[in-house]
């Protein structure tokens, strides 16, 4: 039985502490756009501009960045990463790039979402560029619209831009690499803004948490008498069931444990826990769970009731050692002759 092999080697963890620490992700970016561009890391109401385009009107040199992202799963529900370009009242607007941290989104592959806004742009993004109420107007300005992709690809040169070699693009799908703009109105000279969720790049950190009460180490049991059939009533928070129990298949013991060079003591070193098969019981639902512990969180889907554990006592037992059987004399028969006579 899997279920119980692993119950067998395994141990409930728990502990009286609560321990959450926030990490960061790395991202690294390689964007260029018609004519210039900033990238904006948001993060709640606060904008963070992380690069700036340094090239200006040479905007054939693609650019590479890095930028951290909270990975905490709090502070990826308010996180985002935007580009915002601006065009010159030309009919050739676009922007191309790639952004890589634990997943990789680019430009034709359906992340990003668009805005164009109606700000004058101005400047290049070195010497100018939106200012940073405008760049608060235009992040949350965004809307769910999909943008316009050009045709061709980048990696093949899309008219009127000449092919373009991006050190991340071996990580892409170049088929999907476009040139993309956030309405087919390119002759506007105004900013546009193109936004991915953080979710799309980087994972949540896996934080793993102590919960209060015991450890308990698990063993078979090799040998125990069945239980007398009586229909009991068990109820949890996945439903009530009629059950009939069999017999005693595992024993755990309270235990201690040092991990990561904190050790967690026993709690009650009385308190054992005896868990009994099922013999019947009804059917129960599968549920899609996230459990999480001292070792890490995961996803599991829960099955059929295996065992039901009751608190109980335990005792050594000495073996009762047989008797060994009494020697009885052989006596030699000239012995024997003397004694009869």
């Amino acid at each position: 039985m899997k279920i119980l092999k692993k119950l067998i080697l395994g141990t409930c963890l728990m502990s009286a502490t609560l321990h959450v620490n926030a990490g960061t992700a790395t991202v690294t970016g390689n964007v260029t756009a018609d004519n210039d561009f900033i990238v904006v890391h948001s993060q709640g109401s606060v904008n963070n501009v992380v690069h700036r385009g340094a090239h200006g009107s040479q905007w054939k040199k693609i650019e590479e960045f890095k930028f951290a992202v909270n990975n905490s799963a709090s502070a990826m529900e308010s996180c985002s990463v935007s580009v915002i370009a601006w065009g010159d009242g030309s009919s050739a607007q676009g922007f191309a790039g790639i952004f890589k941290g634990d997943h990789t989104v680019y430009t034709g592959s359906g992340v990003f979402r668009a805005h164009q806004s109606d700000i004058a742009s101005t400047g290049w993004a070195q010497s100018g560029g939106p200012n940073a109420a405008q760049i608060t107007t235009l992040i949350n300005a965004q809307t769910s619209l999909p943008y316009t992709m050009n045709n061709g690809t980048v990696a093949s040169g899309t008219p009127p831009w000449m092919a373009l070699n991006f050190p991340l693009a071996n990580v892409v799908n170049t088929k999907l690499f476009r040139w993309i703009w956030s309405t087919s109105n390119k002759s506007k000279r105004t900013y546009s803004v193109f936004t991915a969720p953080c979710g799309k790049l980087v994972k949540p950190e896996s934080v793993a948490v102590s919960m209060p009460g015991e450890h308990f180490q698990c063993y078979n049991v090799e040998k125990a008498d069945r239980l007398p059939e009586e229909t009991i009533m068990i109820a949890d928070q996945f439903g009530r069931t009629k059950a009939v129990l069999g017999k005693p298949v595992l024993l755990c013991n309270p235990s201690t444990k040092i991990h990561n060079k904190q050790e967690f003591k026993m709690l009650n070193s009385k308190r054992h826990l005896v868990c009994y098969n099922y013999v019947k019981q009804n059917k129960v639902k599968s549920q899609n769970l996230l459990i999480n512990n001292q070792f890490a969180p995961d996803n599991i889907v829960s099955g059929q009731r295996e065992l039901f554990c009751v608190p109980s006592s335990k005792k050594h037992v000495r073996p009762t050692r047989p008797r060994p059987v009494e020697e009885v004399a052989v006596l030699k028969p000239a012995k024997l002759n003397r004694i009869n006579n």
